[in-house]
This record gives structure tokens, sequence and C-alpha cells, in this order.
């Protein structure tokens, strides 16, 4: 089985997005230090339309230039020290601003599919350039920025077009529906990783992409009671985000769902979700799944969950195994990129 532990490399989207220093940099570099007792490489989703949003604000604002230049140069060490780059898109941030003291998110089109086909097209090859321009290997692996990837339809041509043929952003049993958040897993296969063409939840074993799936763990209610208290009433540093910034909230729905319901969630490293990961990597095992693959967010990293990490990877690495990132798949037929769209 290969294993492989993935980031999603961005700031928070709440009133309070944080700084890049601490929510991607200093919160990569501690995880960094339980990984490098083991050699582990991981694959960072780069959310490359932040960048892209940097970089235009860094003409007119010193500070964001700065950060531009702390987050690409972070980036490039990343790389350099054998970590996997790959692609991360929140879309949401073409119609953010920064007001020259903090940045103001605007919600509205969350989604890539909310976005026009023409829009789509030349908004994913302005991120693909630009996370390109700062790496010595292209990406080929896209995440959807909340795991909002459906309908896959409406981004295909544009992932396709930019020579990327794998996707990393369903869970099986994954759903979730308010204003923001939208996605259903409901009906994808108990598989790790299959062929797919225009509907990721579906295998098709002539599929022009691969669905390399993030691994998925049934939890009660009980679970999400005890993470709140934990929130609530735990140790203050042990379990205090390493970000800086403050979430999007669950909408009330989705809330209601979790603290009443059985439910599915990615398997995650993140805080207290972390001590699920011996018991997800077990079940994977048991029941012969081809891949295991964990995800988390730097900026939601805790002392707490860097620990139940750590004690994971010495179960794994004492067993033989170790962390792997994604396989370059074979070179497919390109056709040309959509033109850039502007503003």
């Amino acid at each position: 089985m290969r294993i492989m532990l993935t980031l999603d490399y961005e700031l928070f989207f709440g009133k309070q997005t944080g700084t890049p220093q601490a929510c991607m940099i200093k919160a990569c570099e501690a995880l960094l230090k339980v990984l490098e007792k083991y050699s582990a490489s991981v694959v960072f989703f780069v959310d490359a339309s932040y960048l892209v949003r940097l970089r235009e604000y860094s003409v007119r604002s010193a500070k964001l230039a700065r950060d531009y230049s702390d987050v690409v140069s972070h980036i490039r060490k990343l790389e350099a020290r054998g970590h996997q780059i790959q692609l991360h898109i929140h879309p949401h941030w073409f119609d953010s601003w920064h007001d020259g003291g903090r940045w103001n998110m605007v919600t509205d089109r969350y989604r890539l599919a909310q976005w026009s086909h023409q829009d789509i097209g030349g908004l994913v090859t302005r991120c693909v350039r630009e996370l390109n321009s700062h790496l010595t290997r292209k990406v080929f692996v896209f995440r959807a920025g909340g795991w909002c990837v459906q309908p896959f339809t409406a981004i295909a041509d544009a992932l396709r077009a930019n020579g990327i043929s794998v996707d990393s952003s369903v869970f099986h049993g994954g759903a979730a529906e308010s204003e923001v958040h939208r996605f259903d897993f409901r009906s994808a296969p108990q598989m790790s990783c299959w062929k797919f063409d225009t509907d990721p939840c579906q295998p098709e074993p002539a599929g022009t992409f691969t669905e390399l799936a993030i691994s998925s763990q049934y939890v009660s209610p009980l679970f999400y009671w005890r993470f709140a208290l934990i929130r609530l009433f735990g140790q203050a540093k042990r379990h205090a985000r390493l970000g800086d910034g403050a979430p999007v909230e669950n909408g009330r729905r989705d809330l209601l769902h979790l603290l009443t319901r059985h439910s599915h969630m990615a398997v995650s490293i993140d805080g207290y979700k972390a001590t699920l990961l011996r018991r997800a990597f077990k079940r994977a095992k048991d029941q012969q799944h081809t891949h295991f693959v964990a995800m988390g967010h730097p900026k939601s990293l805790t002392p707490f969950g860097l620990d139940q990490l750590s004690s994971w990877l010495d179960e794994v690495y004492r067993n033989g195994g170790q962390l792997e990132v994604y396989p370059q798949p074979k070179i497919i037929a390109q056709v040309p990129a959509p033109a850039l769209a502007h503003g």
C-alpha cells in the first residue's frame, strides 16, 4: 500500500485570514521537524490562487511584496528538500481584495463551478502558470478548494489543457451543503484509486483522469462532541492552532448533521482529528486498499495533532512502510491552454 500525507497550503478564509508567516511557513516548519526523523517526503497542495493575488497586489504594497517573496521562497525550499508541490485553487480569491490593512474575503463564488466556462479556463491557466514558474517539476495533481470539485464537467477542459490528469479531492461518503461548501461524494466507490472521465465519483476504466481519493473515516456524533469539548476545556497550548487566523464556520445544517448523525470525514492530521489516524490506517490495510492518503492544513496543525502524527509514523516506519508522493502519470496529449482571464 502506498502511503501519502498531503497538506493544503493556504490561509484561513474567515474574517481573520492570518498571515502566511504563521499559517503556512512556521506551521510547515513545525511539521517538518516531525518528518525529519523519518526523512519523509509529503505533498503540499499550494493555493495558487492566493499566490496570483499576492503577486498582483505586491506592486502596490511593500508588505504584500514581502509576503509574496516569503511564500515563493518557502515553496522553493520545500521542493528542494524533497517534498512535492501540487495544485490547489480557491477561486474566491479572485473576488476578494486587500484594503491596505487586511484581506477582505468574498466567498460568493467559492466553488470553481460557479464561474463561467471561459473564466474557469483562464483562472486555472493563471494559477498553473504562476505555480509552475517557481518549481522544478510541473504540477499534475489537483485538489479543489473545500473539496468542491463538482460538477467536474465544468472544470475538466481547463485541467486537461494545463496538464492536470490526477484529482485528489474526493473522500468516500463525504457531503456538504451550505452557502459556501457544496459537494456530494456519497456515491464514490470504497476504493482508493480509479480512472474516471466526467464524474470523479463514477469509475470509468478508459477515463482520461485518475482519482486518487483522500482516505475516509466513518465517525459518530460523539466524536464531534468530544472535539468541541477539547476545544473548550483542553489544554490551551496543546490544542491551539499554529495558524493565526479564523476559519469559515460550518453552515448550521452541516453542523447539526455532524452533531446528531454518523458521517464520513477525510482522514486528517489537523488537531484532535489526528486521533483517528491509526484506526483509519488499520481499516485501509484490512480492506487491502492500494493507497492511503491522509490530509491536513499547516494552519490548523496543533502540538497535540503533531504528537499523534509522530506516533502514527513510528508505527508505519517500524513496520516497513514509508511516506510517498504522487507517482508521475504517463504523458498525455495536451490541448492548447485557455486564454488568460483578466481582472
